[in-house]
């Protein structure tokens, strides 16, 4: 097949989740079909951009994406055109799939503009109308694409997100326990949650059900991500609820380098999320050999499966229950520990997503 990627995304000086299903999902493809034939394609409005994704798939010719001559500037034949962000040309005579990563939008509109809201409804509408087929991270996805946007589930196919299992491992000793030094942790057991702070990841839910949780003082929990005045937020709220400075972790940004050690090194994360379209790192903390306890919203009772303990994030004795069973219980937390990083290995590897992608693609080639 000739498939043209829509790396527009990609085009980016750090990567976010979409840039990073992105690279991943290319150079997957590459990886276990390397006799298919790689187009990345660079909307012409970013295409000064493309030196950004000089790293991705170096030999792979680069294309100027413009809306009604693609005809002349992707040459021809195009088996099958893939989005990578939730965007597809307006007019095209190729089959075409995209990625639909979330829909928060219409899920969660108060924690978006109404500017932002009301053109991002309108794109995700139109795009879910010029494809061939949606793919979705979730079961949960494609019931609310049907929901929300009217799009048959015929339509939809699953294809679970992957994290890079040579990175999200436990690291060795020596480097686990620098890390867990450098952030005043070798010594105290911990809980982790990470993701930048909005409404719907549920920092303040999840330090709530900290604090009425009642561990043991030497546990702390620490969130990585909050940082500046939602931190101070954070701290303000945690010693009103009697949680002090020396029990709540505030690293903001976790590097890349440590965040595997920094998830190995927990005793277990927590998720207290109100919404996930996936929740990735319910996966990166499996794979790092980390137990998991996960609010049982949206896409999460998926991605955790059976591998750790849920909770409803709006029941505070619920949640803090999950904290107190999961902080008291080391064969529990031994046990899921163990094994997530056999499920990850077997279900959500980036070359298990772009075979399962590919398949996606030749299903819309065929048609």
């Amino acid at each position: 097949m000739r498939i043209v990627f829509d790396v527009t995304s990609c085009a980016r000086e750090s990567r976010g989740g979409i840039s990073t299903y992105g690279w991943n999902l290319v150079e997957g493809c590459a990886r276990v079909a390397p006799d298919n034939e790689y187009v990345l394609a660079v909307r012409s409005n970013r295409w000064t951009r493309r030196k950004l994704i000089a790293g991705l798939l170096p030999n792979a010719p680069r294309r100027a994406l413009v809306d009604g001559l693609q005809w002349f500037t992707l040459g021809r034949p195009v088996d099958v055109f893939h989005g990578v962000g939730i965007r597809l040309p307006a007019v095209a005579r190729f089959p075409k799939t995209v990625m639909m990563h979330d829909l928060n939008v219409f899920e969660f509109p108060e924690l978006s503009s109404e500017s932002w809201r009301v053109s991002r409804q309108q794109r995700i509408r139109e795009t879910v109308a010029r494809a061939d087929l949606v793919i979705s991270y979730s079961e949960q996805g494609r019931d609310a694409l049907g929901h929300y946007v009217d799009c048959p589930p015929e339509k939809v196919r699953v294809v679970p997100l992957a994290v890079d299992t040579d990175v999200f491992r436990r690291p060795p000793e020596e480097q686990l326990q620098r890390v867990l030094a450098k952030h005043g942790l070798a010594e105290r057991p911990y809980l982790i949650c990470v993701g930048q702070y909005d409404g719907r990841k549920n920092h303040d839910g999840l330090l709530e059900a900290f604090a009425h949780a009642k561990l043991p003082e030497e546990w702390v929990l620490v969130l990585g991500g909050p940082k500046n005045e939602n931190a101070d937020k954070l701290r303000a709220r945690g010693r009103e609820l009697g949680v002090p400075d020396d029990r709540l972790h505030l690293p903001g940004f976790v590097l890349e380098d440590e965040l595997p050690a920094l998830l190995a090194g927990a005793e277990f994360y927590a998720c207290g999320s109100l919404h996930e379209g996936f929740g990735l790192p319910v996966i990166e903390a499996q794979a790092c050999g980390t137990a998991v306890v996960s609010s049982n919203r949206a896409a999460l009772v998926e991605t955790l499966g059976d591998c750790g303990l849920l909770f409803d994030p709006a029941d505070l004795d619920d949640f803090a229950s999950a904290l107190q069973r999961m902080a008291g219980d080391a064969e529990l937390r031994a046990d899921f520990a163990a094994r997530g990083p056999q499920r990850v290995a077997e279900h959500y590897t980036w070359d298990t997503l772009a075979r399962a992608s590919l398949d996606v693609f030749a299903e819309a080639a065929a048609r």
